[in-house]
């Protein structure tokens, strides 16, 4: 190749790169544009919006708050990532996903009132459709949570939103799915000697394994969602089917997931089976036997 052809190229790849970057940097800036003026709409004074690598945190909290929030939940879309095992050019949405946190009742439900267009059922919503994804939480948390505290809170909310974009929008996963998943990905990303994912551990094993008076939980506790400790179950279970030796078969059990063709739910002995296993009993074996052994890590 002769010097001319090579500066040539070289030039090419640089405004190729530079054009990609640019229209990424337009979608984020659009997206913080609109976060802010959805504030406005809803009445929610003293926000702010700031753009990290994964998301643009929002909420009443000085800048440097949320830079660092956003910072958290950076590792948890990037665990997120990985868990749900997205291909390298797959994107689970346009642009970045907007994190709201607005802690007030009442700066909350008028967001959703106003903005959103519903009645707040609960303290939190996803939404991924369209150009402007978001998550919000009107968690109430105390007034001196930290930055930790607060991301604690909106971490899992990104993963099960990543969850969604991973089996699809018209896609409806099981409670226990989204939020165990979205649990244990959080607290793996916050970090394996943290107390949050200690915590977990110590619960999960007692729930799963039984002591104390309690007995062993059959695999269906999971997901019949009668037991009090059903929080651990759901999000151990999820962990092994993620992280755990079978971990490859993970987008096989979320694939199941999808509802059929005349859209109905799948049951969830579908999506076992679909993962690799005969049936339930096969999988509570090898999920009990995981835990009894500490849980041993995979892959992460």
């Amino acid at each position: 190749m002769t010097p001319s052809r090579c500066t040539h190229l070289l030039a090419a790849m640089f405004v190729a790169v530079f054009a990609g970057n640019s229209s990424g940097d337009e979608v984020s800036e659009k997206q913080k544009k609109a976060a802010l003026e959805k504030l406005a709409k809803a009445e929610v004074k003293r926000a702010a919006a700031v753009e990290g690598e994964a998301v643009i945190a929002v909420g009443q909290l000085p800048e440097a708050r949320l830079r660092a929030i956003a910072a958290t939940l950076a590792k948890t879309a990037k665990l997120g990532r990985k868990a749900l095992q997205f291909d390298d050019k797959e994107e689970p949405w346009k642009g970045k996903l907007t994190v709201i946190y607005l802690p007030e009742r009442k700066d909350f439900a008028q967001y959703m009132r106003l903005v959103v267009g519903q009645r707040p059922e609960t303290s939190w919503a996803i939404s991924i459709r369209g150009d402007e994804p978001f998550v919000i939480s009107g968690a109430d948390l105390n007034a001196r949570a930290s930055n930790a505290d607060i991301a604690a809170e909106l971490s899992p909310l990104v993963a099960s939103a990543m969850l969604q974009a991973k089996v699809g929008t018209t896609a409806k996963p099981p409670r226990w799915v989204e939020r165990g998943l979205g649990n244990v990905v959080a607290w793996r990303a916050e970090g394996m000697s943290g107390k949050r994912f200690s915590a977990y551990k110590t619960k999960a094993r007692a729930a799963v394994l039984g002591g104390g008076g309690r007995p062993a939980a059959p695999i269906a506790d999971v997901w019949s969602g009668e037991r009090p400790d059903g929080e651990w179950l759901a999000a151990s279970l999820m962990d092994f089917l993620a992280f755990g030796p079978g971990a490859a078969n993970f987008p096989k059990f979320l694939s199941a997931l999808r509802p059929g063709e005349n859209g109905e739910d799948p049951a969830i002995t579908t999506a076992i089976e679909a993962a690799g296993w005969k049936k339930p009993a096969e999988l509570e074996i090898a999920w009990r036997k995981w835990v009894t052994a500490g849980s041993p890590v995979k892959r992460q």
